[in-house]
């Protein structure tokens, strides 16, 4: 389905980021694994390319926009184009916002959003002269609802939320699409090193989702490849969620 597609994925080194590289590889894309952490992130490459597919390891801190530009210039010159750009790179700091401090705002902003402006920039730039090309980002149901205590990282979400629906519009014209999944919490990672982290605590969330469990990487990754493929061809700015039934109720 991806023969030969270039795709970047942000936050590749760990949870929803890495199962979708892997998605993607193993439908013969040649992807480009970015991540701050080169240890986990040169590990993910490492595994794919002992399978035998096709990836490269780019260390990138999102928040600068040298380092976003270097990264598509890198899968541009590895690879010779551009195709598809998951922003997935994302954190979550839980800090009630009477306590939060300035650098925790600007912490949470420019990691959930700025980047996914910076590393959107320096892609259209290649896609729009390509007149192809699509964009799927990492949202959250954060994005749709206010989930409570939260209320910094729902902000950002819901600007994501936004950013997606924009630039779907003001890009149809050069045949590119926008869209993004809304996943409830996953079970990655993150939710580990979070304040869901207890396991109690982790069964009482699933319970909020009618499906009764915590989604999975592989679910998320399953509606992001379906975004970037032909069969989603006539969808673009919408939000897809991935969440166990959580906002249908």
């Amino acid at each position: 389905m991806f023969k030969d597609r270039v795709v970047v994925v942000t936050g590749a080194a760990s949870g929803i980021g890495k199962q979708t590289a892997i998605e993607f590889a193993r439908q013969d894309a040649r992807v480009v694994v970015a991540d701050i952490d080169e240890r986990l992130g040169t590990a993910v490459v490492d595994d794919l390319k002992g399978d035998g597919l096709d990836a490269v390891f780019v260390r990138a801190d999102l928040t600068s926009e040298a380092d976003c530009e270097n990264l598509i210039g890198a899968a541009v010159q590895t690879f010779g184009g551009l195709d598809v750009l998951v922003n997935n790179a994302g954190i979550e700091i839980s800090t009630p916002l009477h306590e939060m401090s300035e650098q925790e705002w600007n912490k949470l902003v420019d990691t959930n959003l700025k980047s996914m402006f910076l590393c959107s920039k320096h892609a259209l730039r290649e896609m729009v002269e390509a007149t192809q090309g699509v964009i799927v980002n990492v949202c959250s149901v954060s994005g749709l609802v206010a989930w409570p205590g939260i209320a910094a990282y729902n902000a950002t979400k819901g600007g994501v939320m936004m950013l997606t629906k924009s630039l779907a519009v003001d890009y149809a014209r050069y045949n590119i699409r926008a869209n993004c999944v809304c996943p409830s919490i996953i079970d990655t990672p993150m939710t580990d090193t979070s304040v869901d982290h207890d396991a109690s605590v982790k069964e009482e969330k699933a319970k909020l989702n009618p499906i009764g469990r915590l989604g999975t990487p592989e679910d998320v990754a399953n509606a992001i490849l379906f975004l970037a493929s032909e069969k989603s061809s006539f969808i673009t700015g919408a939000a897809l969620t991935v969440d166990g039934g959580y906002t249908a109720i």
